[in-house]
């Protein structure tokens, strides 16, 4: 009974650390006469539920086979964002993103 409540407790802590990506979208602002000013159009992520003083791999995949890091990520926080990506930088097909530990 010990051994199934501890490996209960176990699953529910690892599962309940795992850090969160979310994907923001942001569009390039128009002047009136259409002209278009600022900031390129892209995206970066909101990164939340990180483990302090922990290195994360932001990564991109085309076919869930071979992942292909993005950015190295030092945190000493719970939550940051990740560096701006215009849509130049991006893969010019669609691909899958997700967040690794480094080491």
């Amino acid at each position: 009974m010990k051994k199934i409540i501890s490996l209960l407790l176990l699953v529910g802590a690892v599962s309940a650390n795992a850090a969160h990506l979310e994907l923001i979208v942001k569009s390039q602002k128009t002047l009136p006469n259409g002209k278009a000013y600022g900031l390129e159009s892209g995206i970066y992520f909101e990164l939340t539920d990180l483990e302090p003083f922990v290195m994360y791999k932001l990564q991109y995949s085309e076919d869930f086979k071979k992942w292909t890091d993005m950015v190295h990520l030092g945190t000493y926080q719970m939550a940051m964002t990740s560096p701006y990506y215009t849509w130049k930088e991006l893969p010019p097909s669609k691909c899958f993103f997700r967040i690794v530990v480094a080491w």
